[in-house]
């Protein structure tokens, strides 16, 4: 992949390792309380502790090599991560999903997201249907929702989500 041009030059994107899961664990637990706070149970946020991440990375940097991860790092430091794998839906196996993309609230809207998903060349992804700012950003992206919906979960939590491909 090229460089976006439009990230931050001191922007580095390197794939992660396990080393990383403390520090990832914690960014991702970061982001997903300021994002699911009061959208989610109380007991459902609980579960998302930096440890409970920290662990889930350890599982994500093993999976295989069809599951892929990236971190994005300014002056040394993660302030972002993406991670892709073979898709879930029938009919979408052979392509590649997009299961997460995180920035770190003090340095968004600084390319790094935009930089990170052109890294991971997804095929398609879910996101949160309330999540407006996520679906804006996807849309700039060229992904687009494909009319299909479904009732998921975080944690076991149920959440909305739609469909957007390329």
């Amino acid at each position: 992949m090229s460089p976006d041009r439009r990230a931050d030059p001191a922007l580095v994107i390197r794939r992660a390792e396990a080393s990383d899961a403390p520090t990832l664990g914690l960014m991702h637990a970061e982001v997903f309380l300021e994002l699911y706070f009061g959208v989610l149970p109380e007991s459902t946020l609980a579960q998302l502790s930096p440890e409970a991440m920290a662990a889930l990375w350890h599982r994500f940097v093993s999976r295989g090599e069809r599951y892929v991860q990236w971190v994005a790092e300014l002056g040394g430091d993660p302030v972002g991560f993406v991670g892709t794998g073979p898709g879930r839906e029938i009919g979408y196996e052979a392509g590649t999903e997009l299961y997460f993309l995180v920035v770190a609230p003090g340095v968004r809207r600084r390319g790094i997201a935009r930089a990170l998903l052109r890294q991971a060349d997804p095929d398609y992804l879910w996101v949160w249907e309330e999540n407006r700012a996520a679906r804006t950003f996807y849309r700039k992206q060229k992904f687009f929702p494909d009319s299909v919906a479904r009732d998921g979960s975080l944690f076991g939590a149920p959440l909305r989500e739609v469909r957007m491909s390329r």
